[in-house]
């Protein structure tokens, strides 16, 4: 006779399983109860994806469809840092929240998703990274897994899973049988509105651009709201060299320092073609001194704006008037 578990009593030895493993290994478990279904797919490679589904319930209507630059999005995700032990610098134990291939891959694919979706649509994603391990000898799989949308103009990032590691116990018993590259069992949590998921080991550095919901303090460190061009511009110029960046300012105070010079010349001219012009009219004769006329006709001839024997006859003429 085959015996079968009521499902009542199947769903309580999952939970109790669920409640009786390690914390750290509770993003790794099946959640019927919490995924989310993707309703469009955009990319998925292996069990990383980038995909639409319904938003939360109850949250008010995204401003999608939404067009973004989709190099401006791979550098805003680059821009992002973690402090991992809370540093007042942003150098210090700062590491990137995104590695290069998570941030190319979302910066892609994230703005192709936005542009297709519905102002009750989300995005949803879960990228594939590396950690060292064993004192950076050796790299470990790991997850980064959450939601994005427009609100405002500005791209709304919830972190729902952050570095999440595949059971190593497991995995050495897959190993055993060998089964090496499943991944099918992990749940990554996509992130929500109502409440934090994320642990992550630290906090994300504000930066030009960087913003969280609710402010910086007794906020959401979890939700962090980009100004896509604004974090964008930042990053590229923090890639560029001091000394370069010194070159570049002073080539630019160089060239408004000319643009002034060519400006102030040429009003210059202009005043003394006036003059010139009045001088061949023969205008201005009573009301000005010689002096001052053979200062004027000395300026123009200084600078070539007259000839040497355009400069002797003028000259004759003011020193006839006396």
């Amino acid at each position: 006779m085959t015996h079968r578990f009521p499902f009542p009593l199947l769903v309580f030895i999952m939970a109790m399983a669920a409640l009786a493993a390690p914390a750290v290994h509770a993003d790794l478990l099946p959640d019927l109860f919490k995924k989310t279904p993707i309703e469009r797919e955009i990319w998925k490679e292996g069990e990383q994806y980038v995909g639409l589904a319904a938003q939360d319930a109850g949250a008010a209507p995204n401003q999608h469809p939404a067009e973004l630059d989709v190099g401006e999005v791979r550098d805003a995700l680059r821009s992002l840092e973690l402090w991992e032990k809370g540093g007042l610098l942003r150098e210090e134990q700062s590491t990137p929240v995104f590695t290069q291939g998570q941030a190319e891959a979302l910066g892609r694919y994230i703005p192709e998703a936005l542009a297709r979706a519905k102002p009750n649509q989300d995005v949803l994603f879960v990228v594939r990274g590396y950690g060292s391990i064993a004192l950076d000898t050796l790299k470990e799989r790991e997850w980064t897994s959450g939601r994005a949308f427009v609100v405002d103009g500005r791209l709304n990032l919830i972190i729902g899973s952050f570095k999440i590691k595949k059971d190593r116990g497991k995995r050495n018993a897959e190993a055993a049988y060998g089964v090496l590259n499943d991944y099918s069992d992990l749940y990554f949590d996509t992130g929500s509105r109502k409440e934090r998921s994320a642990k992550m080991p630290g906090r994300v550095v504000s930066t030009v651009g960087v913003s969280f919901a609710g402010g910086e303090s007794g906020g959401r460190p979890d939700w962090i709201i980009l100004d896509v061009a604004k974090a964008a511009l930042a990053y590229r110029e923090g890639l560029v060299p001091e000394d370069e960046k010194k070159r570049e300012t002073a080539a630019r105070q160089e060239a408004a320092k000319l643009t002034i010079e060519r400006r102030q010349m040429r009003e210059e001219m202009a005043r003394l073609r006036q003059e010139l012009k009045e001088l061949k009219n023969g205008g201005g004769a009573s009301a000005r001194s010689v002096e001052e006329r053979l200062a004027t006709l000395q300026a123009l001839k200084s600078k070539s704006l007259i000839s040497d024997e355009e400069y002797a006859r003028r000259r004759s003429e003011i020193l006839g008037d006396i």
